[in-house]
């Protein structure tokens, strides 16, 4: 999630109606300061969010101070140890990858998952050269940590996603941009768990 402070009134009026639907909702303001950041979050858990349901992106003092459900480190970041040793019990520490080696590192060091991108094309990286279904084959092969898949995500991908190996997907775009931000992210919920209950079965 991205925007001035205008928006944040509606970022997390859009969190609150879409929660129901999804497992985790992430925070990152790339470009802002932790000062809004914690706005938002706070906005949003205001707003009916549950806190276990909202992961924020880098910023570590941020999760401390609002006791948020996760912390999602990049790969270049925080060391996921020290991280975890701040963290309460339970609270989940997730790392942004780009490789196989980046993965292995991420659990070596810790992480309880991986958020691998991206995988398909998306506007959101224009002219960046997507990684690719057979790179998250093999990572989700290759680690033992659940490897969550980004980028470019539509509900038609998440058939050949979870068959790669991913053991869930995120979503920007399909769902924050989308007419209907609930519409859409009931459309990847009813792929999403259609195709886990084929698998599983």
């Amino acid at each position: 999630m991205e925007g001035d402070s205008d928006a944040y009134a509606h970022t997390a009026q859009v969190a609150a109606a879409i929660h129901p639907y999804v497992h985790y909702i992430h925070v990152r303001l790339k470009q802002k300061g932790a000062l809004e950041l914690l706005a938002l979050t706070r906005s949003m858990v205001n707003l009916g969010v549950p806190l276990q349901k909202i992961a924020v992106n880098d910023r570590v003092d941020v999760a401390l101070l609002t006791s948020v459900g996760a912390i999602q480190l990049p790969a270049n970041g925080l060391p996921v140890a020290a991280v975890k040793s701040l963290l309460s019990e339970g609270t989940r520490c997730g790392v942004s990858v780009h490789s196989l080696e980046e993965a292995q590192a991420a659990e070596w060091a810790g992480a309880h998952y991986v958020l691998y991108g991206h995988v398909y094309e998306t506007h959101c990286k224009p002219g960046v050269t997507p990684r690719g279904i057979a790179q998250l084959k093999r990572i989700s092969r290759l680690v033992s940590i659940p490897v969550i898949a980004l980028g470019g995500i539509q509900p038609r991908h998440i058939p050949e996603l979870y068959t790669a190996g991913a053991s869930g997907i995120a979503v920007r775009s399909g769902i924050w941009e989308a007419e209907s931000p609930v519409a859409a992210v009931m459309a990847y919920r009813r792929m999403a768990d259609r195709v886990a209950h084929r698998l599983h079965w």
